[in-house]
């Protein structure tokens, strides 16, 4: 910005008071027409118009300007009452615009100001909740998923009561799921391969790690443990792991397939593996559909 330099009127001739005055009085008006104008001139909004426009946007579902309502106020207004609704709410318009990071963002200074809050569950949970929104497919990277299951433990933690552990608790079986499903892919992979022994490294995964032992894929992950012990000639060790399978799955499919693997030497064809694995995969999706009855609601007006 250009500079001005401002001279003495006492080092040139003198001048009428009149014209003086007139002089003073423009240069005045165009230091201050340089500053701003009257139009452009932000004397700001109080913090209870600023959240009501908020909450009306969010009603709306105008969540880009709910957001900028919610961060005015919270920017403007740090120690007013409502400052807490608009850091919370925030957190929820930043989600439902899918800007993921930004909610977690915004989640986690929540909780690092306010640990305490009736609110700091709800931004555990929206957080955990953020990570899970951008997890890829079972053959991309999980570390979303990791930090989404990371997220909801913690919330169970440290607010086993509050409104939204049940919610973590469902959301916690679907990472841990998907987890699992990686596992399993590449598990299955192998096999198909007659890479039996990479194979049962990763099947053994699914069935030991506490993390995966709770899921659905762990009776194929048994089998599969049957399947490539017998084709390696490992017969004692494929007897002992479908004695576990039995014990747990006596009246499945799996576990009729295993016994005429052991007994008769006839295992599954690919086909009807592949079925196998189709009714596996469909228990997973369908615990997954517990994702869209609760995504995480704002926290209403009567409740803040």
């Amino acid at each position: 910005m250009r500079s001005f330099r401002l001279h003495s009127f006492a080092s040139h001739a003198p001048f009428a008071k009149g014209k003086v005055l007139a002089m003073l009085l423009l240069l005045a008006g165009g230091f201050s027409g340089c500053s701003s104008t009257p139009e452009a001139t932000d004397t700001g909004k109080p913090a209870d118009v600023l959240h009501a426009e908020g909450v009306e946007a969010l009603d709306k579902k105008r969540f880009k300007i709910a957001a900028e309502r919610f961060q005015e106020l919270d920017r403007k207004h740090p120690f007013s009452p409502l400052a807490i609704r608009a850091q919370v709410n925030l957190i929820y318009a930043h989600y439902k615009k899918e800007e993921f990071a930004d909610a977690i963002s915004m989640a986690e200074r929540f909780v690092r100001l306010h640990p305490r809050h009736a609110y700091a569950p709800y931004a555990y949970y929206m957080r955990g909740l953020s990570f899970y929104q951008q997890v890829g497919g079972a053959m991309q990277d999980q570390n979303n998923t990791r930090e989404a299951l990371n997220a909801f433990q913690e919330l169970i933690s440290r607010y086993p009561k509050s409104d939204y552990a049940w919610e973590a608790e469902q959301m916690v079986i679907l990472c841990r799921d998907r987890l699992a499903e990686q596992e399993m892919v590449v598990a299955r992979y192998y096999l198909d391969q007659e890479e039996y022994i990479a194979a049962i490294n990763r099947f053994n995964q699914v069935v030991t790690n506490p993390t995966y032992n709770v899921t659905p894929y762990v009776e194929e992950a048994l089998f599969g443990l049957v399947l490539a012990s017998k084709r390696l000639g490992l017969l004692e060790e494929a007897r002992n792991y479908a004695v576990v399978l039995g014990h747990n799955f006596p009246d499945r499919p799996f576990y009729h397939h295993a016994l005429n693997l052991l007994e008769k030497d006839q295992g599954p064809t690919r086909f009807q593996l592949a079925d196998l694995r189709k009714g596996t995969s469909q228990k997973s999706f369908l615990g997954r559909l517990f994702q869209g009855t609760a995504p995480g609601l704002a926290p209403t007006e009567k409740s803040q």
